[in-house]
């Protein structure tokens, strides 16, 4: 009985952390939640002694502590042992200057106020540069905002800065020593991830076989881009050279690629299979537990399977999707072994060349649409007129002001007293985004989060009284939900800070319901003004952004094929080829991410019928472009077969720039033509194949197969990134 239940619970333990790493690759989120939790607490207690040895409250030193390991964890997640000693360095000069700005204006309450306003635009001023800027910005409003309602008088301003000093001092301690995150680690789990993503394929097409319909071919076409998103995150990780030699870099990104084309073959295949009609039992029940042995990453037994699967008794409806689906079994379980995979290059030189990643990595996660938002702007360029011809960081700042501003006038009606929390909610909504959609969803969330996060904070305080141990524990969940989900929705940071600041302000002695509902009446007036800037005021709409995403796809593509046909000429290598796939991979994300907005940074909700519909011509581009560049890759030189001369005119039609010419090798650079056969037969009919296939979902996106029919814009009209 103890051996089945230890055993029991050994497999549900296995299945949970799969779980996580499936839901997380690389485990960024994870290291991110569990440091900050860490550092939180261990900050708090050093400063329970260093304050009053000081001269200050210990209360009062471990909020200042632990404000500043909290957003140390953001600035500090991700870098290696030196870039985080040197970016630590500057948090203590950071938080001293918002201190003694507070202590300056300390007497002039117009000063003071207004105080809050001039950083809410420098916060977003510095979003410039980048994360180490951003949150820099965030902790010089929060030392203001803490000096302020403090008091803190010229006097502290020692104790504060030897707080600072010892906050920052174990924040390095635990980020560069006790909890490094290593990079050899993190591209480990970012690899698992990738091949839990391709089991839960698997699984999702034997549900497809089970159960066939939208709902089931739904789940597994969001399952099928989480695949990409996987392997767009192991692709950044391997920018990293302590993560993976420059050698076995190139060989991981061909894995990833073999391995994506066959997912998509098996989902295909899948597709075809449920929808040819009533399958005979035998051949049901070995497809199901091919796909269930694939699921569960037993290869041995998935290739078995797959070798057993014969369709010579059924019609070519069913014998053809069948083989298909066995072949890519196959082919993936010969991706997913532990190993590097084979060379897709047929050049003799080794690939001893700096590794250029396709996508780079934002503290560990995919960037966000800034730049399809900063795309906008510049389409719209020449229509605007002068004094519109804003940056988004420029417009970012005009909005910050306007709104910092009126938050603050309908604020203090509210409370004299707590308004910053108004400012800081109009402050954190106006953070982090790019497009009005954007800065709604984030406020609807921060007041969604606040007010569920007040009801159970009502409940914890009446639940915790009197057990200091439970409140200690229940403050550290809150932090490390909080940190955890807000990338996956912001609402639940909202909610785990309110949480958290409830019992807070029970142990200072001023909790009451009342308090709760003034945090959420300042929250929904900072938060509602912000939006409400955000779409009124020079904003960037989330159209516009879809289109520049479009846009920046579309030129890819059109230098994607252009590396074909260099390298068909053996004119390019192979790595270029496929660092051109990546980066339309990368494209793809970002097109996801400006059409389905409120799917938030880890696109949930891609199951849905509207965004399925929305992404599905360029989802088939993708994946077509990917298997040409990939089988082209393959090849020494191929001049005789004139590939690209076959999506020349789809793809003039598409960008309507009817003077693009890519059916002339390119010829300039230094790049060696190696010596090899010429493929002949079977593999270059299959190129020609790959060719035509690609030119047919080309016309199927410009006959309207996404969301609208693509209109092409000045961007991409007359566009070209490389010219014969």
């Amino acid at each position: 009985m103890t051996s089945g239940w230890t055993g029991w619970a050994r497999q549900r333990a296995r299945t949970t952390v799969d779980r996580a790493v499936a839901a997380d690759p690389g485990l960024s989120r994870w290291h991110l939640a569990w440091r900050a939790t860490l550092a939180v607490a261990f900050v708090a207690f050093v400063e329970h002694w260093v304050g009053p040895a000081f001269g200050l409250p210990a209360l009062a030193a471990m909020l200042l502590g632990g404000m500043t390991a909290l957003n140390g964890s953001f600035l500090l997640a991700g870098r290696t042992r030196r870039d985080t000693v040197l970016t630590a360095a500057g948090m203590p000069l950071v938080a001293f200057a918002g201190v003694l700005l507070a202590v300056a204006v300390a007497g002039h309450p117009l000063a003071s106020r207004l105080g809050f306003v001039v950083l809410t635009v420098l916060a977003v001023y510095v979003r410039r540069f980048s994360v180490r800027g951003l949150n820099y910005g965030l902790l010089g409003w929060f030392s203001y905002m803490f000096g302020t309602f403090a008091h803190v008088n010229k006097d502290q301003l020692l104790p504060f800065t030897v707080v600072f000093l010892s906050a920052v001092a174990v924040l390095v301690l635990l980020m560069a020593v006790v909890a490094y995150q290593r990079p050899q680690a993190t591209l480990g789990a970012a690899l698992r991830g990738f091949d839990l993503r391709v089991a839960a394929v698997a699984g999702a097409c034997a549900d497809v076989l089970a159960d066939p319909g939208l709902k089931t071919e739904r789940d597994l076409h969001a399952r099928r881009f989480h695949v990409l998103e996987a392997a767009l995150i192991a692709e950044g990780h391997l920018a990293s050279p302590a993560a993976a030699e420059h050698d076995r870099a190139y060989r991981l990104r061909t894995r990833l690629l073999a391995a994506e084309l066959a997912v998509e073959e098996l989902a295909t295949a899948t597709v075809a299979l449920a929808g040819s009609g009533l399958l005979p039992h035998p051949v049901l029940s070995a497809s199901t537990a091919t796909l269930r042995a694939l699921a569960a990453l037993d290869l041995d037994r998935a290739r078995q399977h797959a070798r057993e699967l014969d369709g010579r008794n059924l019609g070519q409806t069913e014998s053809l999707p069948l083989a298909s689906l066995a072949d890519a079994v196959g082919r993936l379980c010969d991706a997913l072994e532990p190993r590097t995979g084979p060379k897709h290059s047929a050049d003799d030189d080794p690939l001893t060349a700096d590794f250029e990643p396709g996508v780079h990595l934002v503290a560990g996660h995919l960037p966000g649409s800034a730049a399809s938002a900063a795309g906008a702007l510049e389409a719209d360029t020449e229509k605007s007129p002068r004094w519109l011809r804003l940056s988004l960081n420029s417009r970012q700042c005009v909005q910050a002001g306007l709104a910092s501003l009126l938050t603050l006038l309908c604020a203090l009606p509210v409370s004299s007293q707590r308004f910053y929390w108004a400012m800081l909610a109009c402050l954190i909504v106006l953070t982090g985004t790019a497009t009005s959609s954007e800065t709604l969803v984030k406020g609807t969330h921060r007041v969604l989060g606040t007010a569920l996060g007040a009801v159970v904070a009502i409940a914890a305080v009446h639940l915790t009284r009197g057990h200091d141990t439970l409140v200690v524990v229940v403050m550290s969940v809150c932090v490390f939900l909080s940190v955890y989900f807000f990338r996956v929705a912001y609402g639940v940071l909202a909610f785990g800070i309110t949480t958290l600041m409830g019992l807070l302000y029970n142990a200072l002695g001023e909790f009451s319901d009342a308090l709760l509902l003034t945090r959420l009446e300042e929250t929904a007036i900072g938060a509602g003004i912000a939006a409400l800037i955000a779409v009124l005021v020079l904003p960037v709409r989330n159209r516009k952004a879809t289109a520049a995403a479009r846009d920046a796809f579309i030129r890819d593509l059109v230098s994607l094929v252009e590396t074909v046909r260099d390298k068909s000429a053996g004119r390019a290598s192979a790595a270029d080829l496929l660092m051109s796939a990546r980066r339309l991979d990368a494209r793809m994300h970002q097109l996801a991410l400006a059409t389905h907005p409120w799917g938030g940074a880890t696109l949930a909700g891609l199951d849905s019928a509207p965004v399925a519909r929305r992404l599905a011509a360029y989802s088939a581009i993708t994946v077509r472009a990917k298997a040409l560049a990939t089988a082209t890759a393959i090849e020494t030189s191929c001049p005789d077969i004139d590939l690209t001369t076959r999506l020349t005119m789809p793809l003039r039609r598409l960008t309507g720039d009817y003077t693009l010419r890519i059916d002339a090798p390119y010829s300039s650079g230094r790049v060696r033509t190696p010596p090899g056969p010429v493929p002949e037969g079977r593999r270059a009919q299959t190129l020609r194949i790959l060719a035509d296939d690609l030119a047919g979902a080309l016309d199927g996106l410009r006959a309207g197969g996404d969301m609208t029919a693509w209109v092409p814009s000045s961007q991409t009209a007359g566009t070209s990134s490389r010219r014969p």
